[in-house]
């Protein structure tokens, strides 16, 4: 098996227990309003590992379709029953038609693709037009970088530098709307 989906098969079981205590939820439930997410869109949730935003899209609501390469990671998500479908499947192949989505949503995964650019290019495929894209995280990129060191499968796996992922997004034919690269905060919002 390919390292990497074993690091997160293994610790899915208490993946949330163990990364997303009180205070991580409350960052992360004060982030969500700059996602813009608009109650009765389709959301892509690509890489939602124990589905952590489930609860907090479902809340805002949101048809939400909960993607990850990770059996057991989805596993956890379907016991929230609360997302319209769960799907494992590789990002750089998404199994939907074109023009599916108001907003694919890429929290706490992007880094851990293999090819990005391909993964741009499928989010941007399947985002109906003016649709967006948020690639978040409630790490900077530097401190990302910094926790990913520590966990060997994952140790190369890091964001792009802003030109870099500008260039990425450009090239999927996304327009950037802001990228914020900030202590305890990433986000590159773009519209389709």
């Amino acid at each position: 098996m390919d390292p990497q989906r074993a690091f997160f098969d293994t610790r899915a079981e208490d993946w949330e227990e163990c990364c997303y205590p009180a205070e991580t939820r409350a960052r992360l439930v004060a982030f969500l309003p700059h996602w813009e997410v608009q109650p009765g869109t389709r959301v892509l949730d690509v890489g939602t590992g124990p589905g952590v935003l489930l609860p907090y899209l479902a809340n805002q609501g949101a048809e939400v379709i909960a993607l990850d390469i990770s059996h057991p990671m989805l596993q956890q998500a379907a016991h929230k029953r609360q997302a319209l479908g769960i799907v494992q499947a590789d990002a750089q192949a998404l199994p939907f038609a074109p023009a599916s989505f108001h907003h694919v949503i890429c929290f706490a995964a992007f880094p851990h693709f293999a090819s990005p650019h391909q993964a741009a290019r499928e989010f941007a495929r399947v985002l109906r037009p003016g649709g967006t894209l948020i690639i978040a995280h409630l790490l900077s990129r530097e401190e990302l970088r910094a926790h990913h060191a520590t966990h060997g499968a994952v140790a190369g796996d890091v964001l792009p530098e802003a030109e870099a992922m500008r260039t990425l997004l450009t090239g999927a034919g996304f327009r950037l709307l802001e990228l914020i690269d900030q202590p305890g905060r990433y986000l590159a919002r773009a519209q389709r």
